[in-house]
């Protein structure tokens, strides 16, 4: 067996997304406003091998899943504005910018290994339950540069640079289920509905990084020690496919259209200027293209 997917997700991460305080001061009101990144619609890949094992109808998968996005966002110099940084670094230094420009990028790289068995509940309705491993990295990158700085109530042309990155890695157990619903025979074609659904535990590292550094060589640098916990992630696949039989019957080929999404909780632990770690669930979600041949 050889398969090929095409993701096209769009990613959310609120509200940990949240980058600056902006406040309008006006005469007869004022407005916070708390804006954060519109990450994009990213791309990726999906590709997998399998073999069916000579014992009791038993098969085994291995798949490679390559994703990533990326968004920017500008907070333009207004009158009668103040911005304050919330990541905790730029804060810490008391800068105060006029204007500011962030990106923020995102990576996902991750393995799965099944071993699973197919059972016939009925003549259109199949399972195949599964057991296996799911491992691999999730990193972000966050790069912010604040322009025009106040420093020490003094408006100045310098400006400041913040990096900032959320790296992760984990590996741990995976369980599942694949279902399929036949709808129509059409000589050797299929119609069926679709849902594959499972979970994943993985024993997980964080090493987060966040530095700040003006024009003026002062540098804040917030010194946090890698976690080492518990990630959990759920996953969904929805939808129709067509199955069709070629070569004589010999191979055997098919095609999935469908929604996806997973779900990474507590995956962004980046510190506010609360000193706050953050707790932001990760959602990756959009349109999966399948394509299938067993040979």
């Amino acid at each position: 067996m050889i398969t090929a997917d095409f993701l096209a997700w769009f990613t959310s991460e609120e509200p940990g997304t949240v980058w600056a305080d902006v406040v309008s001061v006006g005469f007869d009101s004022s407005i916070w406003a708390l804006p954060g990144f519109d990450l994009k619609w990213g791309y990726g890949f999906r590709i997998g091998a399998g073999y069916d094992l000579p014992y009791d109808g038993w098969d085994t998968n291995l798949y490679w899943t390559w994703f990533r996005t990326d968004g920017k966002h500008t907070i333009p110099p207004q009158p009668l504005t103040l911005l304050t940084a919330e990541f905790f670094a730029a804060f810490l230094n008391g800068d105060i910018p006029q204007s500011m420009v962030g990106k923020w990028a995102l990576l996902l790289d991750m393995f799965d290994w099944e071993l699973g068995r197919s059972y016939c509940v009925s003549e259109n309705l199949s399972l195949r339950p599964f057991v296996g491993l799911k491992g691999g990295w999730i990193n972000q990158s966050i790069h912010v540069l604040y322009n025009n700085l106040i420093i020490s109530s003094v408006l100045t042309d310098n400006f400041g640079k913040e990096h900032l990155k959320n790296n992760f890695w984990g590996i741990g157990p995976l369980g599942g289920v694949n279902t399929k619903w036949t709808l129509r025979h059409f000589d050797c074609h299929l119609i069926d509905l679709f849902g594959d659904f499972s979970i994943a535990t993985l024993w997980g590292r964080w090493h987060c990084t966040d530095v700040y550094k003006n024009t003026l060589s002062k540098t804040y640098k917030i010194i946090m020690p890698n976690q080492s916990l518990g990630g959990l992630m759920f996953r969904g696949f929805v939808g129709i496919g067509w199955d069709v039989d070629v070569n004589g019957g010999r191979s055997h080929f098919a095609a999935k259209l469908g929604y996806e999404m997973q779900l990474w909780v507590n995956q962004l632990r980046l510190p506010t200027f609360q000193l706050q770690r953050l707790h932001n669930d990760l959602t990756l979600q959009g349109v999966t293209f399948n394509c299938r041949v067993d040979f």
